[in-house]
């Protein structure tokens, strides 16, 4: 009897592959290439101090981690400026991160995440003069004054 649900589980998937054929997998192919060392870096609009205005502006640091003066340690966000200088692909990274702190460090992250995407057009980074694509990491300091 225990066997029954997993013997019409395996039928119905069989019946489903036969009439629907083989589910197929698609993913977006970017045949351009990414760099990680250019001529050029990318910069932010009105640079460095431009772009520390801007993540002071658009990252909040949870209250929750705050309270309990929480050391985050390093947390870099890195990403890809494309040619056009539209960023994209952003994911942080940070130290392993204590069970009573994922709460407050994911919310965390996601403000980080959501700033990135929102952030203006940079100027991209180049090569022989043409603009590419550049994999940028940015190291996000977290200051509790």
């Amino acid at each position: 009897m225990k066997r029954t649900p997993k013997v019409v589980l395996w039928l119905l998937s069989l019946t489903t592959t036969l009439l629907l054929g083989q589910p197929k997998a698609t993913a977006q192919a970017r045949t351009e290439p990414i760099f990680t060392v250019v001529e050029q870096e990318p910069e932010f609009p009105g640079g460095k101090a431009a772009l520390s205005q801007y993540l002071a502006n658009n990252i909040r640091f949870p209250s929750a981690l705050m309270r309990k003066n929480y050391n985050t340690g390093p947390v870099a966000a890195k990403f890809i400026i494309d040619k056009a200088g539209t960023v994209r692909d952003v994911r942080v990274t940070t130290k392993p991160i204590k069970k009573d702190m994922q709460k407050g460090m994911q919310e965390f992250m996601k403000t980080i995440i959501a700033a990135i995407e929102k952030m203006p057009p940079w100027r991209p980074g180049q090569v022989n003069g043409q603009s590419v694509s550049v994999f940028y990491t940015l190291p996000i300091e977290v200051n509790m004054q």
